[in-house]
């Protein structure tokens, strides 16, 4: 099988890319504390893109005023802050929380012995269940050697 040299180029250039971005992390076990456990519903489906509002839908509507983005404006008492994205009180954990996706997640924020360093952990059931806060578990994690960045963990079993 003959490899055109833009296709192979290609290969190298991804190979290369991931080769540097695996060198430059190092694996890492250490214990970490449980700080706190979050479930989050799955998504809730979005309506058809054909559909079309009805007149009776729009009219009921109140004025929208368009927010800028990067503009500050004070939250309001019904509204938090998680994992920097504000959200209504209500929304937090639901099917309509912005970070809700396609499946269930059940998140673990942990703190890590070694570095002092937070992650959240994505999780099944069966460990959300059974962890605690406070608990002490064994993690494994890829640790930037120039920033010092967590990019990945995971519980060990």
């Amino acid at each position: 099988m003959v490899i055109s040299g833009r296709f192979a180029s290609l290969h190298f250039i991804i190979v290369l890319v991931a080769g540097l971005a695996f060198s430059g992390c190092s694996k890492k076990r250490s214990q970490a504390i449980v700080t706190d456990k979050e479930h989050i519903d799955v998504a809730e489906s979005k309506p058809s893109p054909t559909a079309t509002p009805s007149i009776d839908d729009v009219k009921d509507r109140p004025a929208e005023t368009p927010q800028v983005e990067g503009t500050l404006r004070e939250m309001a008492p019904d509204e938090i802050a998680v994992g920097g994205i504000v959200m209504k009180k209500e929304v937090w954990g639901t099917s309509k929380d912005p970070r809700a996706k396609d499946e269930e997640q059940w998140r673990i924020e942990v703190q890590i012995v070694d570095n002092g360093r937070w992650q959240t952990l994505l999780t099944d059931r069966a460990h959300y269940d059974k962890l605690k806060v406070g608990d002490r578990i064994k993690i494994a994690y890829y640790q930037g050697k120039y920033t010092g960045t967590v990019w990945a963990a995971e519980i060990e079993d």
